[in-house]
C-alpha cells in the first residue's frame, strides 16, 4: 500500500508517567513556527494524544520529533483511537480472588464479576463541585438606630420604629468530589466509584472511619490486584500518598480525555 493510500494516523505519547504538556506543546509549536505558550492549554486538554488525525507519514514524523524531545510516541491508525463507554455508577461491590464483583449501583447496573486481568486502566480524580443556593436572612436594625427611632416615637406620639427585613442573597459553595474509574476491556466497560456514595464493606478488616481514607485504601487494593492496569495521574498521586490537590482535575470531562488516551495505549499494548 502506498503512502497516499494509508489511513489517517493519531499520535500517542507512550508513557503516562513521563507525559509533559509543555514538551508536547514545544514540539507542536516548532512545527507551526508559533510560540509554545499558545499550544500548552490544548496539549494539557488532549493529554497524551498529540494528534487525532494526520496523514500517516506526517504522524510518524511527529512521533519521531516527540521522541527526540523526551516524549516517546507512536503513530497508529486513527480508527484505533476510541472513547471508553459511558461510566456506570457502582455503589456496592466485593473483591474476590478472581475479579471485581459488581453487586449494585445507580441506574440498575447489572451484577457481574469482572476479571482482574480485564482491568486495563485505573484512574482517580478530585473534582471540584460548585453549587449555588439562595439563602434568606433577617436583617434587624442596629441598636443605636432603634433607640433613636424609639425617642422620636415618644416625642412625636407616632410609631417610628423600623421593622426587621428579609434579605435574600446567593451563596456559592465548593466541595471536593473523589471518583475512581475502572476501565475493563473485552468487552469495554467503565465502572465509576464515588467516595461519598460507596459501601466500603468490601475492604473488610482494612476499612477505616473516613471516606477519603477508605477511598485511598481501596485504590491501593485495586492496584495490587490488577498490577498491569495503567494508572492515571490522579491515581498515581493518591497511591503515592501525595496531597489530594495533586489529584485535582478541572472536570469529569478532563478525566474522560485522559482515560481515552490510556485506553488506547492499553488496547494497543503500547504503554511504556
Amino acid at each position: 500500500m502506498s503512502g497516499e493510500e494509508r489511513p489517517p494516523h493519531a499520535v500517542l505519547v507512550r508513557s503516562p508517567e513521563k507525559f509533559s504538556a509543555p514538551k508536547v506543546a514545544g514540539v507542536l509549536a516548532k512545527r507551526a513556527k508559533a510560540p509554545a505558550l499558545d499550544f500548552i492549554p490544548a496539549a494539557r486538554r488532549a493529554w497524551g494524544i498529540a494528534a487525532e488525525s494526520l496523514p500517516a507519514a506526517e504522524a510518524e514524523a511527529l512521533a519521531a520529533e516527540l521522541g527526540a524531545a523526551g516524549q516517546e510516541s507512536v503513530a497508529v491508525p486513527a480508527s484505533l483511537l476510541e472513547s471508553p463507554p459511558p461510566p456506570e455508577g457502582v455503589q456496592k461491590a466485593e473483591l474476590s480472588g478472581d475479579g471485581f464483583d459488581v453487586v449494585s449501583g445507580r441506574g440498575n447496573v447489572p451484577a457481574a464479576r469482572l476479571s482482574w486481568t480485564r482491568l486495563s486502566v485505573l484512574c482517580a480524580a478530585a473534582v471540584e463541585v460548585r453549587a449555588t443556593t439562595t439563602v434568606t436572612e433577617v436583617k434587624t436594625p442596629e441598636l443605636g438606630e432603634q433607640v433613636a427611632r424609639l425617642g422620636l416615637s415618644l416625642a412625636m406620639g407616632m410609631p417610628m420604629l423600623k421593622k426587621s427585613e428579609e434579605v435574600k442573597r446567593t451563596v456559592e459553595t465548593r466541595d471536593r468530589r473523589l471518583v475512581c474509574d475502572l476501565l475493563f476491556r473485552d468487552p469495554a466497560r467503565l465502572l465509576r466509584l464515588e467516595a461519598h456514595d460507596l459501601d466500603y464493606s468490601l475492604l473488610g478488616a482494612k476499612k477505616g472511619y473516613g471516606a477519603e481514607q477508605n477511598f485511598c485504601l481501596l485504590l491501593a487494593e485495586l492496584s495490587a490486584r490488577a498490577p498491569r492496569a495503567l494508572h492515571g495521574r490522579g491515581a498515581r498521586a493518591l497511591l503515592g500518598h501525595r496531597p489530594v490537590a495533586e489529584a485535582r482535575y478541572e472536570s469529569l470531562d478532563d478525566l474522560a480525555r485522559e482515560e481515552r488516551w490510556l485506553a488506547a495505549l492499553a488496547s494497543l499494548g503500547a504503554a511504556l
